[in-house]
């Protein structure tokens, strides 16, 4: 019999965690579980529901004392005969404290510094005291439990009588009757094979057959395979209609020898029905035994009572429900006819006024969309034609394309969001990961919303931490979430109100919290602030402009960073509190995940003195005028020399005439696109790099850019430091060391 292994508790009780220590050192063992309590009372607690092998009790602790402890312990059924071995400082252990435990129970008492040898083996004969313990009641529980299963065994088989009964009751359908009746027939006479077979009254021949047991042939000697269960069924049915000839001749039913497969024992019993018709029930090989007995005869006949009982009743069933179902098959008809109709009209008018709500939603959000997008280019369009009309000052020309350069880069800002939320949402959004220093992409942010902060009289505070652990995660998408919450904080906030950034080292996460003073949140919006396109206020009458989208995608980048991001509000007019967590980058923990690369750190994207491109050989390959003549432009200002056309063929014949540093290649382009352009000059083997300048933007068109042979990928509208950038970096202006 099998007895569980389990690890054995032995419960240690001092207030000391240095006495804790020795004695978990001294009795550490694998089969032993060793309970540290610092208290009597939280050794009461434990002894509540926990058994122990032997408790270790420190004589003298506040509150409540060992020797109280132990009184209380032995006041208990369940830890009355738990072993006790006190333990006691030399200067304690008088003879009274001695006394007193003995006459608790104690089985020893070590005073201290006690014999570590001596302790373990007094510990150890408790522990086998309790092994052998629960392997006794363990050992006779499992007797228990199988004297529990024979007898349910036995009521099982005494009940099958009555269940098979009413299993017959409540099945309406003859054959599936007889079909479960044949199964149960076998199972209680424990037959090795059973069939059932009911003679058709007016036909005289079978109408229903049915047979158990036959699905897995039995053969001692395995001459017969899983091939001859037919040969079976064909048998048991050829003896259960050999017995309906020799009954309906006079004759008396007896078994008939198979050549094929003579059965060791057979048992028949006829099936009679009140009125015309009957059949009979084959009962082969009785298992575990010769012959059946007479008390299986007797059985079988009770079974054949049953079953033709049932059977009759069954019929008469399905013919009464025949002829119900036929008066009733109109009624239903039309029921059901009316039922669908209804079902479509509901279906009609629920799908009306979903295509409603959608409907409503898609305008609102269009609407938006377009406000959004018209009020800068409404602007920009404005300034333009003021600057063409030659009719503004310095200072106006100025402001005009300060204006225009802000409104810009808000349209430019706006669709990045939309494209951001389409990446997210088709989950082709992806990180460039490397090791970053938060308190770095923190400042970025803060140097870009200060000046907003300070032109609007917002009191802008910055409370960081002067070191942080680096975390792991993408330096433009960090910077873009604290940048989002910090440009929402100055955004919700009115002139002379307080803006905040703190950032703290917890013990696994970077934490940064931005709080403001401004309109706040209610709190029936709270639950919603991080949804896509939900805003606080909508419509004409709104307040502050934008999509909604801001902290949509502040939440799906930093869970894709594995943070969390909350917003605290107490209300309107109350301020706000938006806290990121980012987990932490441990030291050993710092290798990229595979398939990522880091971003290259080394070449800055932005230049306090911006890269001079003089001598520098720029071909410009695009077949918008304009766009060609802008980079033409912004490299021009800077010393290089720019040629530029139109297509990918007057390229390469640009480069057949003469050489090039660089070449900034778009896209998109009729008859041959870059990646023609692209792939033919390195079939030609020409050495410029170039890089792709293109207004498709996902990260999939980089990764396919860059997979194509491009350098670099620089995505329109394209920032002019960015060009320079890049430019330079490819014409090896910029060291890379």
């Amino acid at each position: 019999m099998q007895v569980q292994e389990q690890r054995i508790n032995i419960l240690l009780v001092d207030d000391n965690p240095g006495n804790l220590l020795a004695l978990e050192a001294v009795l550490g063992a694998p089969d032993r579980n060793l309970v540290k309590v610092a208290s009597g009372a939280e050794a009461l607690r434990y002894l509540l529901d926990q058994d122990a092998a032997v408790i270790l009790l420190d004589v003298h602790m506040p509150t409540i004392d060992g020797l109280q402890t132990a009184e209380l312990i032995r006041g208990r059924n369940r830890s009355r005969n738990v072993p006790i071995i006190f333990l006691t400082a030399n200067d304690s252990a008088g003879s009274s404290y001695i006394s007193k435990a003995y006459s608790l129970g104690a089985v020893d008492f070590f005073i201290k510094p006690f014999d570590p040898v001596a302790l373990k083996s007094k510990v150890a004969v408790f522990v086998e005291l309790f092994k052998k313990t629960l392997q006794v009641e363990q050992q006779a529980e499992l007797l228990r439990r199988k004297n529990i299963q024979i007898e349910t065994a036995n009521l099982r088989r005494l009940s099958k009588l009555v269940e098979l009964g009413q299993r017959l009751a409540e099945v309406s359908d003859p054959a599936r009757l007889l079909q479960t009746f044949c199964h149960a027939a076998r199972d209680i006479l424990g037959a090795r094979y059973a069939a059932v077979g009911i003679r058709d009254s007016e036909r005289r021949e079978l109408h229903y057959f049915f047979t158990s047991g036959c699905e897995f042939i039995y053969s001692p000697d395995d001459s017969f395979s899983q091939d001859d269960r037919q040969a079976l069924i064909n048998e048991l049915k050829e003896l259960c209609s050999a017995h309906f000839s020799e009954v309906d001749k006079g004759a008396p039913a007896t078994p008939r020898a198979s050549h094929r497969r003579p059965f060791k024992s057979l048992l028949r019993t006829p099936i009679s029905f009140p009125k015309q018709g009957g059949g009979w029930l084959l009962l082969a090989e009785k298992i575990d035994e010769e012959e059946f007995s007479e008390a299986d005869e007797q059985q079988a006949v009770t079974l054949a009572s049953q079953v033709a009982s049932a059977y009759e009743n069954a019929r008469l069933y399905v013919q009464a429900e025949r002829h119900a179902l036929e008066l009733e098959q109109e009624m239903a008809e039309r029921r059901l006819a009316e039922e669908e109709k209804a079902r479509l009209l509901r279906s009609e008018q629920a799908a009306r006024a979903e295509a409603e709500a959608a409907n409503r939603l898609k305008d609102e959000f269009l609407a938006t969309v377009s406000h959004e997008l018209r009020t800068p280019l409404n602007a920009l369009l404005g300034w333009i034609y003021m600057l063409r009309s030659g009719a503004l000052s310095a200072d106006q020309t100025a402001h005009a394309l300060e204006t225009a350069e802000r409104n810009a880069r808000a349209q430019n800002k706006l669709i990045e969001d939309l494209l951001d939320v389409s990446r997210i949402m088709t989950g082709k959004l992806q990180l460039e990961i490397a090791p970053v220093d938060i308190l770095a992409v923190i400042r970025a942010a803060v140097e870009i919303v200060a000046p907003l902060a300070k032109a609007k009289g917002i009191e802008f505070r910055v409370d960081l931490e002067s070191a942080a652990a680096p975390v792991q995660g993408d330096r433009n998408r960090l910077q873009q979430v604290v940048w989002n919450l910090l440009s929402n904080a100055i955004k919700f906030t009115p002139s002379g109100g307080h803006a905040l950034i703190r950032f703290r080292n917890l013990e696994t996460a970077a934490e940064i919290i931005v709080e403001d003073t401004g309109q706040g949140i209610s709190l029936e919006f709270l639950p919603y602030v991080f949804e896509r396109f939900r805003q606080a206020s909508s419509g004409s009458t709104r307040k502050h402009g934008g999509l909604g989208l801001g902290l949509a995608i502040v939440r799906q980048l930093v869970e894709l960073h594995g943070g969390t991001v909350q917003a605290h509000s107490d209300g309107i007019g109350r301020g706000s509190t938006f806290i990121v967590r980012l987990p932490r980058l441990e030291t050993q923990n710092n290798s990229l995940p595979v398939g990522l690369t880091p971003m290259n750190e080394d070449v800055p994207l932005f230049w306090d003195v911006l890269p001079t491109l003089e001598g520098v050989s720029v071909l410009v390959i695009d077949d918008e005028a304009g766009a060609r003549e802008l980079i033409a432009a912004m490299l021009s200002q800077h010393g290089a020399v720019v040629s530029t056309v139109s297509s990918a063929a007057a390229g390469l014949a640009a480069l057949d005439r003469g050489h090039f540093d660089v070449i900034l290649s778009d896209i998109e382009m009729p008859e041959e696109d870059g990646f023609a352009f692209i792939r033919q000059l390195i079939a030609r083997k020409l050495s410029p790099p170039a890089a792709a300048l293109t207004a498709y933007a996902r990260a999939d068109d980089r990764n396919r850019a860059l997979r194509a042979g491009f350098r670099a990928h620089l995505t329109k509208p394209v920032e002019p430091n960015e060009l320079l950038t890049v430019v330079a970096n490819l014409s090896g202006r910029i060291s890379k060391s």
